[in-house]
């Protein structure tokens, strides 16, 4: 056994939510499409979806157009995790890799099951953001690889591609983690820049990762992308399992794409509803995201909040905020139709 797994601390987020009327602690779609949707789907699953191997190469072509790229430009894999795992498998090799922190845990769990150095740039005293020049000052000859989850989680920054541009000129491979970006628009962020997929050929040491999980509500197929130019794929393919994405996995997320105007309208309620939210709030100091969250703090009604949530079976995260010394800090994901439950209503006016 390798002596340095027994040093690497993982801590496994499994917990039984179907006890749970709302769960808004994981930034998951929880709000269902119409049955009369959903039911186009199942209509189209035959037995062969279940019983033959997979073949992905439908949802290919569909992301392909989609994303406006080439098939040879990316690589699908069990969720974005595993596609960061196989770009930390290719372009690692002992070096530095240098993120934000707090930032998405499993960076620095690749990081030590990789042997290399770990730098977590920590976040300033605003509380939001990291200065595109403190990342660059941390950037040595020994980097092997720069990730940064745009928007971030859990705090919520956005980094445009003016800023993002700057790194990849230092030309060491940067890693762009997309998971939350269909959160922001031009309507919430002033200097959004778009998805930068669209910059793969341009720069060729940048790798983007995109996910079914989040805006799409389809977690548990565990399917994601990476996108960069042909060369780079071709280089992580050869870490790719011989099926990791499952038929009816694909088939799903090839339907979504076909109805994409759901998923469209589903973040437009998303985008309505957490300006509800933090109008309703106010009264708390609110942190807000570009992404489907907001942290609140319950200063001195935590006992009585906790309490309300627990009566009516809500699932949040409580966590802590950088640079914040107090703990009574929850993380809220918004979904449509929440500031209309009675829960809610509690909540904000539990002060």
């Amino acid at each position: 056994m390798k002596k340095h797994l027994k040093k690497i601390v993982r801590k496994l987020d499994i917990q039984d939510k179907s006890e749970f009327d709302f769960v808004l602690n994981q930034s998951e779609r929880i709000t269902k499409l119409q049955f009369i949707d959903f039911n186009k789907f199942i209509q189209n699953l035959t037995q062969e979806d279940f019983m033959l191997y997979p073949n992905t190469e439908n949802l290919k072509e569909k992301l392909s157009e989609f994303y406006e790229v080439n098939t040879d430009e990316l690589f699908l894999c069990a969720g974005s995790d595993v596609g960061i795992k196989a770009v930390f498998e290719t372009f690692t090799d002992g070096g530095r890799v240098v993120t934000t922190d707090p930032s998405f845990p499993m960076y620095k769990v690749y990081s030590e099951l990789y042997q290399c150095e770990y730098f977590g740039i920590p976040h300033e005293e605003n509380r939001h953001t990291i200065s595109t020049e403190k990342i660059l000052s941390n950037i040595t000859d020994n980097t092997d690889l720069v990730i940064l989850a745009n928007p971030n989680s859990p705090m919520g920054e956005y980094k445009s591609f003016d800023e993002i541009e700057i790194i990849l000129q230092q030309g060491v491979p940067v890693l762009i983690d997309e998971a939350y970006i269909e959160f922001v628009n031009e309507r919430n962020c002033e200097n959004f820049s778009d998805t930068l997929v669209k910059k793969i050929n341009e720069y060729p040491n940048l790798i983007v990762t995109r996910t079914f999980s989040k805006a799409f509500g389809a977690a548990g197929c565990r399917v994601g992308m990476v996108f960069s130019n042909k060369k780079n794929i071709e280089l992580i393919s050869k870490f790719r399992q011989m099926y990791e994405v499952s038929g009816v996995s694909a088939k799903y997320c090839e339907f979504l794409l076909d109805n994409y105007g759901l998923t469209q309208q589903y973040l437009l309620e998303v985008e309505r509803e957490k300006e509800k939210v933090k109008y309703m709030l106010s009264h708390f100091d609110v942190i807000d995201s570009f992404a489907n969250w907001i942290h609140f703090n319950t200063e001195d009604d935590n006992k009585k909040i906790k309490k309300i949530l627990e009566d009516y079976n809500v699932l949040v995260k409580w966590c802590t905020i950088p640079h914040d010394d107090r703990k009574n800090w929850c993380r809220l994901t918004i979904a449509p139709g929440i500031t209309d439950e009675e829960f809610f209503d509690e909540v904000r006016d539990a002060t």
